[in-house]
C-alpha cells in the first residue's frame, strides 16, 4: 500500500512539473513590452495644421525591459515615454495557413511581375489581415473630393500662420538642445558628412516627429496602409466613406479616373517599402506610419529610403526608426538637393520646403533651429 501511495505521489508529481513546462510556453499576459516594440504615444488633434499636438517632452529616455533586444536594431534607445499603446491591428485571418488572403493577390502578381517574389515577400502578406483597411483611401479621397467639389470660403481677416503652434519655444528648443547631446555621435557625423548643421537636423525631427514621440498618428502600420490603398482602385472598396461625400454619385466619373491614380501611387510606395523590409529586415510591426505610409524619426515616404536612407551607425541597415539613421538619412536627403555649409538663410528655407512643401514648416524649423543654436552655443558640439 505504501509502495502504491509513493508512486501515486511521484506520478502526480510528475503531471505538476509537466503542466508548468506547459505554462512557460505561454506568451506573457502582463502588459509589459518587449524590447524593440515602439511605445508610441499617438497625437491628440487640434486644430494647428500641423496634425501633431503638444507633447511633455521631458528628455529621459524610457526603454521598455524583460527581453532581449531585436537582433540588428540599433543600441540607441527611443526617447519613447510611458503612455498606452495605440490600438493593435486586427490579428491576421488569413483563408489558409500561410496563405494571403485573396485581396492582397493582385498586389503579389504584380510584384512579382517586377521581380519581386518569394517566401519572404509571401509570408508579409500572409501575416496582413483578411481584408484592406478602407480608411487611407476613404481620407484621401474625401480631402480630394472636397477641394474638387465642396470648396471652403476663403478667410478673410485673419493673419496667416507664421508658425505652427506652440512649436518655438524656448522650453522645446532646451528639449531638442539635451537631445543633441545625448545623441552627439550621431549629428556630429552627419555634420561632418553632409553639412547640415545639429539644430537643423534636430529641428526638423522635433516638427516631424517630436523627436520619436509620435510615430504613427494611425492605428495601422504603413506596410498595411499602403497595400490597403494599392487594392483601393473604386468606390466600392471605399463604401464607408461615401456617406461623408454628399453628391457622390453625381461624380463616379471623377472616382473612376482620379481612384486608380491614387491607388497605383500607393503601389510604387508598397513597392519600395517591401524591398525596404526585405533588404534592410525591418519586420512590419516596426513601422507605424503617418496616414499615407511615411516612416521613421524623419517620416520618409518608401520611395525615398533606397535613395536617401543612410546607415549612420554603421550595422549595414537603414532603419529610420534608430536616431543615428534617421539623423543621418534626413541629412543625406538635404544634402543631396543641395545643402551645403555656409548656405544663406533663404536657401535653407528653399531646400526644407524640398522635405515639406509648406512654407510655415520651413519657417518652423529654421525659427526653432535658431533657440536650439543658442542653447548649444560653446558646448562644441
Amino acid at each position: 500500500m505504501r509502495r502504491y501511495r509513493r508512486a501515486l505521489l511521484v506520478l502526480m508529481l510528475v503531471g505538476c512539473l509537466g503542466l508548468a513546462a506547459c505554462g512557460g510556453t505561454q506568451a506573457a499576459d502582463d502588459g509589459s513590452v518587449p524590447i524593440g516594440t515602439r511605445v508610441l504615444e499617438a497625437p491628440e488633434k487640434d486644430t494647428a495644421k500641423d496634425g501633431l499636438e503638444e507633447k511633455d517632452l521631458s528628455s529621459r529616455t524610457v526603454a521598455p525591459s524583460g527581453a532581449a533586444p531585436v537582433s540588428g536594431l540599433s543600441p540607441v534607445a527611443l526617447p519613447a515615454p510611458a503612455g498606452a499603446l495605440p490600438d493593435p491591428l486586427p490579428a491576421p485571418a488569413t483563408p489558409v495557413h500561410g496563405t494571403p488572403a485573396a485581396v492582397w493577390q493582385p498586389l503579389l502578381q504584380r510584384l512579382a511581375a517586377d521581380g519581386i517574389a518569394g517566401p519572404d515577400v509571401t509570408a508579409l502578406f500572409a501575416a496582413l489581415p483578411a481584408e484592406a483597411t478602407q480608411s487611407p483611401m476613404g481620407r484621401k479621397m474625401k480631402e480630394l473630393y472636397r477641394k474638387r467639389f465642396m470648396p471652403a470660403p476663403p478667410v478673410t481677416g485673419k493673419p496667416r500662420m507664421q508658425y505652427y503652434k506652440g512649436v518655438v519655444t524656448e522650453a522645446n528648443a532646451r528639449t531638442c538642445a539635451a537631445f543633441v547631446r545625448e545623441n552627439e555621435a550621431a549629428f556630429r557625423k552627419a555634420r561632418e558628412s553632409y553639412g547640415v548643421p545639429p539644430q537643423v537636423a534636430v529641428a526638423l525631427l522635433f516638427v516631424e516627429t517630436r523627436l520619436g514621440r509620435v510615430l504613427g498618428d494611425v492605428k495601422e502600420n504603413a506596410f498595411y496602409t499602403l497595400a490597403s490603398m494599392a487594392v483601393s482602385r473604386d468606390v466600392d472598396s471605399i463604401s464607408q466613406w461615401l456617406p461623408q461625400l454628399p453628391g457622390y454619385q453625381k461624380h463616379l466619373d471623377w472616382f473612376a479616373e482620379t481612384m486608380p491614380k491614387r491607388a497605383d501611387w500607393a503601389y510604387r510606395e508598397t513597392r519600395a517599402l517591401v524591398e525596404h523590409m526585405l533588404r534592410d529586415q525591418v519586420p512590419a510591426e516596426h513601422l507605424p506610419g503617418s496616414i499615407y505610409g511615411a516612416v521613421g524619426l524623419c517620416q520618409f515616404m518608401p520611395s525615398n529610403i533606397s535613395t536617401y536612407g543612410a546607415d549612420g551607425d554603421g550595422d549595414g541597415r537603414v532603419d529610420l526608426f534608430t536616431i543615428p539613421d534617421a539623423v543621418a538619412s534626413l541629412s543625406h536627403y538635404l544634402y543631396k538637393h543641395g545643402w551645403r555649409a555656409g548656405l544663406s538663410r533663404q536657401r535653407q528655407h528653399a531646400l526644407l520646403m524640398r522635405y515639406n512643401k509648406s512654407t510655415v514648416y520651413a519657417n518652423t524649423i529654421l525659427a526653432l533651429a535658431d533657440l536650439v543654436a543658442k542653447q548649444l552655443q560653446g558646448k562644441g558640439v
